[in-house]
């Protein structure tokens, strides 16, 4: 065979790359070849394998990492909020109000206003915004604005829309259907909407066109890009969302490595749900379809509620509440069930579990399904996973089920967490020390659109776990080494969903994915490693962002 056809395409010289491998190897340049690295190793070693057409970049010492892995990440809805009013960092009612307003100059009147974000734990007024407060800003539009989780609140005018006046009646009480809109003293509807309450409101906003959907995938792909972050795992896709995503790959706009998993159990309304155990045994196939840019992976269920908003299942009551321990969305036998059904099929599930009474709940039936038909491949995990009680930890490191944890959470929600269980119970909020001693696999996420998509907050929350406002949540015992977190966001991604032995590390046969940093996130101050900026981006040995 002549010798071209064997030469890489492109060789690295002079960086200072962090493999990450099982053995922690540090090489200066690396070769890469239809879109995989064929070598590792120093400067000499890789140059040599160079032939007539290879490529030859110079590095300049800077810093060389696998691309990074989000395991639980809404890539196309974040693609979606970064169209709309950004309100995560808003500390006044005033500040979200200036927002609303500005983007009401710029919008036809009668058209959605939409906007994410708030969090009343962090606002100077401590409490929601409501329809009164938005009328004053935008009286001529409807208009929705999303908390970080599980609440929104609308002006009179969505609410006109929708036909919710004072004479509407409350939503049944069902602890399987949980859901409420706020009243005043008055019995005026304040424009809160709670939980599956929200679905009230949000079925009167205009629902996107499939190109809508693909432009909102390619959005989010160059910004995913930018920060470093090369494969996600987009959980609780219906058939149009997913349909976009095979669009978007056959035009050339996904490029982030995306494992879909459909939406399940704990979604919408009880009757949204008849029929899925039909649909999911008809697709015929089980999960893992598909090839390493795209793939249809698994199945989520949301099967208990949020922290700061005192809904996830917990076996102690929250703050205050002695009779709220929070709710079930999926009746916990029917879950036990359906979680061994799943497992028959062949489907792989990431699970929603806040509370520690859901978490404890879903591991050991991940477990029984496993001991009764063992398929390991089949990588089950939990996601949030934020009170694993030790019943639950020794469950998951013995049936290695990963902990998919949020860590922007501590930072973003953190002082939700305070207000709902106390600073205490707060402190011990997603144990990732605990997790690693115990032998659980851990990977990184952000959930977003909850919270931000940047890898690197996410890691500077895990290493130093302080909120917002600074308060401490548990450094001392339960912190992570900066290369713990950076191995969550890249090994542990790729273990999350049977990636590890193409993706996750520099190796020779994985693929090519690879980021540029400005710093080496290994030798600065923990406190900085939310500054780290990649300067380039690699998927498959292609350039996918160059700063």
């Amino acid at each position: 065979m002549p010798q071209r056809l064997l030469a890489p395409d492109l060789v690295l010289i002079n960086g200072l790359v962090h493999t990450m491998n099982a053995d922690d190897l540090t090489v200066t340049a690396v070769a890469i070849k239809d879109g995989r690295f064929v070598a590792v190793g120093s400067d000499d070693e890789v140059r040599a394998l160079a032939g007539f057409g290879t490529t030859i970049e110079d590095l300049n010492s800077a810093t060389v990492i696998p691309g990074l892995i989000d395991a639980h990440n809404h890539l196309l809805m974040t693609g979606q909020v970064l169209s709309q009013i950004q309100l995560y960092d808003c500390r006044t009612i005033d500040e979200i109000l200036r927002r609303v307003a500005e983007r009401a100059g710029q919008t036809s009147p009668g058209q959605w206003i939409l906007g994410r974000g708030w969090d009343e734990s962090l606002l100077t007024e401590r409490r929601h915004p409501t329809r009164y407060d938005l009328d004053r800003v935008a009286p001529d539009h409807p208009v929705v604005i999303h908390r970080v989780w599980n609440n929104l609140v609308a002006n009179s005018a969505a609410l006109r829309l929708a036909g919710i006046t004072r004479e509407t009646p409350d939503p049944p009480v069902d602890v399987l259907y949980a859901g409420s809109f706020e009243r005043d003293a008055d019995g005026e509807p304040t424009g809160l909407f709670r939980d599956r309450a929200k679905d009230l409101i949000l079925r009167h906003v205009p629902v996107s066109t499939e190109e809508e959907l693909v432009r909102a995938i390619e959005t989010a792909c160059r910004a995913y890009n930018a920060v470093g972050l090369t494969g996600v795992a987009e959980p609780g896709l219906y058939p149009e969302e997913i349909r976009a995503y095979d669009r978007a790959r056959r035009e050339g706009k996904l490029t982030v490595r995306t494992d879909m998993l459909m939406a399940a159990w704990g979604f919408g309304a009880p009757e949204t749900e008849a029929g899925m155990q039909e649909r999911f045994a008809g697709i015929g196939v089980g999960g893992g379809l598909g090839d390493d840019l795209l793939r249809l992976e698994g199945i989520k269920l949301m099967i208990d509620g949020g922290m700061s908003d005192r809904t996830a299942r917990m076996f102690q009551p929250y703050l205050g509440e002695p009779e709220n321990r929070g709710t079930w969305v999926v009746e916990p036998t029917r879950l036990v069930e359906l979680i061994r059904w799943v497992h028959e099929l062949g489907w792989p599930m990431d699970i929603h579990t806040c509370g520690d009474e859901a978490q404890e709940t879903v591991v050991q039936a991940f477990a029984a399904a496993q001991r009764a038909n063992p398929k390991p491949w089949l990588r089950h995990r939990v996601h949030h996973a934020y009170f694993p009680t030790e019943t639950a930890l020794a469950v998951m490191a013995e049936a290695k089920i990963p902990a998919v944890v949020s860590s922007p959470f501590l930072t973003n929600l953190g002082e939700g967490f305070v207000n709902s269980v106390g600073p205490e119970r707060a402190s011990r909020a997603m144990p990732m020390r605990s997790y690693l001693a115990a032998g659980v696999p851990l990977a990184g996420s952000s959930d977003s659109y909850i919270t931000d998509y940047n890898p690197w907050v996410g890691m500077h929350a895990a290493v130093n776990r302080t909120t917002a406002t600074g308060r401490d949540l548990g450094k001392a015992d339960e912190a992570i080494t900066v290369e713990e977190a950076l191995r969550s966001y890249t090994l542990g991604g790729a273990f999350v969903t049977g990636r590890e032995d193409r993706q996750g590390s520099i190796a020779p046969a994985k693929l090519a994915d690879l980021v540029v940093l400005d710093r080496d996130p290994l030798a600065i101050p923990a406190e900085e490693l939310d500054r780290v900026k990649p300067t380039a981006t690699m998927l498959g040995g292609d350039w996918v962002y160059r700063a």
